[in-house]
């Protein structure tokens, strides 16, 4: 078990590494530039986006409130004309009499929006709480603007004759007419707001007051905010009157509103993005620092490899080893295997390390390859190393010419990165057919099912120390143990324990019918010498028996 990945912000446990003299191919000074500079403005962009989503999402439509000073006096207005009406027909005196006159007049002083009342008779005005008996035509006027449902009609800008200059709007219903004032054009949130009449029945749109506004009477009368691009229209319409308030709301309406929190939102942004942009440049630089240390300690000889010996658990032989690469630095310090083998797996070098592998074991252990027709070295590979030419030349110029038999190699995969391409698939069976072995590592933990197992051609399978670890518990991986053990003998694949360290662990394996195991209870990882030592003699270190409690001459032998 070797290639175990992990996150390269790993590699920050490594301080000696960080800071070993190398010469820096990292990203360039023009690349450094262009990512810092794509990264303030695409979080500049992001900052806006965010900023007018929000804006648009949440905000803006909150500014449509029902009970805004333009509505307030709009509804104000409406009541007081309706109420106003009411009261005009309610005078039981004669019709422009004084007491007529004086009641008129009472109720055009209680209102804030009424400037005067009238009476008419067909097209003439006889008299006004203004103005007393006067003799207006309503042909004067000219044709109304509005004519309600209702019959109530209106007339814009008016100029009666008992008050010149002072324009009104003029609302007529029945035989009595009122002089509004206009609410001419109001802002709101700095957008101006229009005021329209909107007639159901024929779908007739007049703007009043403010800016013309281009709806229909159905939007207007929906009473819910409406997109047109990158504006949004809010209209607020009195029920029964049809009088409507209308507030546009664009770019430039937003800017003006919002044009502070929209600068430090976009400034937010660009802060972020240039930070993440100097984030992955350090660890791009701390990555090709890295790399090209490993690189060089490829030829000079800190990189090496040992091995683990793998026993058979039916006769205690040793029976293979599997090759676990090493880094040893000049000053004897060691890095785990688990972050500079997960550094490489992020680039071509993993291949490199590889073939070094393939080169090492074959140079070191030939005359074990040659003369043990039964003994069987594993090298991690990993999915990338299938679709590399060099893999393959590896094998050919260190295994195949030298007369090593293929079936003296095992190539063992690593269940945590799957081998889902066809030409991956195609060269693991084309190297099974040429004699390989093919082990699976760490089964039970990532990605393997049957049909990978039978795609693959596997030899043997490596149960990962996880399940080791489980036996004697009541857990959910220790009652799983039969059943991979059961199904790997029914599909005829050979089983290697990884992780035994215990006796209990040991005679679990054996009475359950695996066939291999490797751990600390036989050996840890040793030099190419002492493997070929073992293999010789049988015998496994005195220091580690010693620590079980006893001395093994032949494996599985007690002495």
């Amino acid at each position: 078990m070797q290639w175990i990945p992990v996150r390269l912000p790993r590699l920050s446990i490594l301080p000696n590494v960080d800071r070993t003299s190398l010469s820096y191919d990292g990203p360039s000074l023009a690349a450094t530039l262009t990512w810092l500079i794509a990264g303030i403005f695409g979080g500049a962009c992001i900052g806006l986006i965010a900023t007018l989503l929000g804006l648009y999402t949440v905000i803006l439509p909150s500014l449509q409130s029902s009970g805004g000073p333009s509505t307030n006096r709009l509804r104000l207005q409406r009541g007081e004309i309706q109420g106003a009406f009411d009261r005009l027909e309610a005078i039981s005196a004669d019709r422009c009499s004084p007491d007529f006159l004086a009641e008129m007049r009472s109720i055009v002083l209680e209102t804030y929006t009424i400037r005067d009342a009238a009476y008419r008779q067909g097209n003439v005005v006889l008299c006004s709480s203004g103005a007393g008996q006067i003799r207006v035509s309503i042909d004067t006027f000219g044709p109304p603007l509005f004519r309600a449902t209702s019959g109530a009609e209106t007339w814009r800008n008016v100029e009666l004759p008992s008050a010149p200059g002072v324009k009104s709007t003029i609302i007529m219903k029945g035989n009595f007419s009122l002089m509004v004032a206009p609410t001419g054009p109001q802002t709101r949130g700095g957008s101006p707001v229009s005021t329209v009449l909107v007639n159901p029945l024929s779908g007739a749109v007049t703007t009043i007051y403010g800016p013309r506004v281009g709806l229909s009477a159905a939007a207007l009368l929906s009473h819910t905010p409406i997109r047109k691009g990158l504006r949004i229209i809010f209209a607020e319409c009195l029920e029964s009157s049809f009088v409507c308030q209308v507030q546009v709301i664009g770019l430039k309406e937003i800017w003006r509103e919002f044009s502070l929190p929209i600068v430090l939102l976009v400034l937010l942004g660009s802060a972020i993005g240039g930070g993440f942009a100097l984030i992955f440049l350090q660890m791009q630089r701390k990555r090709a620092t890295f790399e090209n240390r490993l690189r060089r300690a490829l030829g000079t000889g800190e990189i090496s490899l040992e091995y683990q010996p793998i026993v058979d658990l039916g006769s205690g032989r040793v029976s293979g080893a599997e090759a676990l690469m090493r880094w040893t630095l000049r000053s004897n310090e060691k890095i785990p295997p688990t972050a500079f083998i997960a550094c490489a797996e992020q680039s071509a070098l993993i291949t490199d390390l590889t073939c070094f592998a393939i080169e090492t074991a074959s140079r070191e252990l030939r005359s074990l390859l040659s003369d043990e027709p039964d003994f069987v070295i594993s090298i991690n590979i990993v999915s990338r190393d299938l679709t590399d030419p060099r893999f393959l030349l590896a094998l050919e110029t260190h295994i195949v010419a030298k007369d090593i038999s293929p079936r003296r190699i095992a190539l063992e995969l690593t269940e945590r990165q799957p081998i889902d391409t066809p030409g991956a698939m195609a060269t693991i069976r084309a190297l099974h057919a040429k004699g390989y072995r093919i082990y699976i590592d760490d089964f039970g933990t990532g990605y393997s099912n049957l049909a990978y197992l039978g795609e693959l051609s596997v030899d043997t399978i490596k149960v990962d120390m996880i399940f080791t670890q489980s036996v004697g518990s009541d857990t959910i991986r220790a009652r799983l143990i039969p059943s991979i053990l059961g199904m790997a003998k029914d599909l005829g694949i050979s089983v290697i324990v990884e992780g035994i360290e215990t006796e209990e662990q040991e005679s679990y394996f054996q009475l359950s019918g695996a066939n291999f195991a490797q751990g600390w209870r036989y050996s840890a990882s040793v030099p190419a010498g002492s493997l070929l030592a073992f293999a010789n003699s049988n015998q496994l270190p005195w220091s580690l028996c010693q620590n079980h409690g006893r001395r093994v001459g032949s494996l599985g032998e007690g002495v």
